[in-house]
């Protein structure tokens, strides 16, 4: 497969993408999503209820339904994903290898509030320079620079990529790899995540575009729009 280098999204950042088909999902429905609160670190344990479990099979299908050439799969250091991500591995019959620096967003002081404060104080988290800061935590901008960081190597290797990762760490990648605006696509929930929601995207001469993932009959009526959450 012939290389073709990524625009530069930060000075001095030009790796080559051998894996221009890549596959990212949401983990499966836990706890701490039902409550609707922002835990950060502390939900690094948390496990899937039990239609978590029933969304992560959904999800395994769809993917393998993609039929991905030469999948290599990858998930979080948190116990969610990675158990998102076993049915996956067992229908593909593919290892799952843990990523660091893909995990969810650190809301900082935000940490124990609702999910709904995201909207109602919004305008609180507004930084300078086109930015989302959560005050002593991570900025979108910080995720978005762990994340692309850890996708580096994993893209130079061929073949197709299946990150399952979070709501807040996929909604700051993918604004970085399709270069949308930070506050107006947060505003927006242009690219909020349902649980184990299935982003694909292919490289090409304009860089990362977005395709539409079918998704399945099948699909749980957690995976509605209703269930939009931002993170963890």
């Amino acid at each position: 497969m012939g290389r073709a280098a990524v625009r530069a999204s930060r000075a001095g950042y030009t790796p080559v993408v051998n894996s221009p088909h890549l596959l990212l999902a949401r983990h499966g429905q836990t706890t701490g999503n039902v409550a609707g609160v922002l835990r950060g670190v502390d939900s690094r344990y948390d496990e899937l209820t039990a239609q978590g479990h029933a969304q992560a099979h959904v999800l395994a299908r769809q993917i393998a339904a993609l039929r991905p050439v030469s999948p290599r799969l990858y998930a979080s250091s948190y116990t969610r994903t990675q158990q998102t991500a076993a049915p996956v591995a067992e229908l593909l019959g593919i290892p799952v290898t843990v990523l660091d620096g893909i995990q969810e967003i650190d809301p900082g002081e935000w940490r124990g509030r609702p999910y709904s404060d995201l909207k109602a104080h919004f305008a609180d988290l507004i930084g300078p320079g086109d930015s989302i800061c959560f005050p002593g935590g991570e900025s979108l901008r910080d995720v978005a620079n762990r994340f692309e960081a850890a996708l580096q190597p994993v893209l130079s290797l061929p073949g197709t990529p299946i990150v399952v990762s979070h709501g807040g760490a996929l909604i700051s990648l993918l604004i970085r790899l399709l270069r949308a605006p930070v506050v107006e696509s947060w505003r927006s929930d242009r690219f909020a995540q349902t649980n184990v929601q299935l982003t694909e995207l292919r490289y090409g001469s304009s860089g990362w575009q977005l395709e539409p993932s079918e998704q399945p009959s099948e699909q749980p009526s957690e995976l509605a729009p209703g269930n939009l959450n931002f993170t963890s």
